[in-house]
């Protein structure tokens, strides 16, 4: 059995292990995948976004689940679908909608929920399929993420880049030490 409550016990080959470490033991996992992917400018994992044009449904003060784009595994988005791209005219990778798709193989037409026009109509590239990086899972229609945490990358991000560097190692270091606390507790039934 598997439930979220920690006093509930569940069994491994006889013995039993706190369901909350097997959860601590998952996230710390995706935080890790997370963390190294932004080091090599993936943004798959967590990631924030940057300005206003997804408001009011995903702010600057959010943390959003991005998973990678497999296209073979996936298919094509679908309008409506929000996905993370590269665009050569911003600095940043770009979390938009598909608003419309061109057919097949031409690309796709993004625009974000806070802007009244196609982002092709303000000078962007046709966004096509090996531009997409990750797609943001949506639960019920609604995005994957974590209300009003995003002030903390937005402040890693006016420090200086040297420290910034230092605090993402660090803070992989201390994910991986705390998946390996994670995986004795589990393994040993503590």
């Amino acid at each position: 059995m598997l439930c979220i409550d920690s006093t509930i016990w569940w069994y491994r080959g006889g013995e039993k292990v706190r369901t909350i470490y097997v959860i601590s033991w998952i996230v710390t996992i995706f935080a890790i995948l997370s963390v190294a992917s932004h080091a090599f400018g993936v943004p798959w994992g967590l990631d924030a976004i940057h300005g206003t044009s997804m408001e009011p449904l995903i702010t600057e003060k959010d943390i959003v689940v991005v998973i990678p784009y497999l296209p073979d595994l996936m298919g094509e988005p679908d309008v409506g679908e929000i996905i993370v791209f590269k665009s050569d005219k911003t600095e940043y990778m770009v979390m938009h909608r598909v608003f419309d798709v061109l057919g097949e193989n031409d690309g796709y037409i993004t625009k974000g929920d806070n802007i009244e026009r196609p982002d092709q109509e303000l000078g962007m590239d046709i966004v096509k399929c090996e531009d997409i990086y990750g797609v943001v899972p949506e639960f019920f229609g609604h995005p994957l993420m974590i209300p009003k945490i995003g002030v903390l990358p937005h402040t890693l991000l006016e420090l200086d880049p040297d420290l910034r560097q230092y605090l993402r190692g660090f803070i992989l270091i201390f994910l991986i030490i705390s998946l390996v606390i994670d995986s004795r507790r589990i393994l040993m039934g503590k």
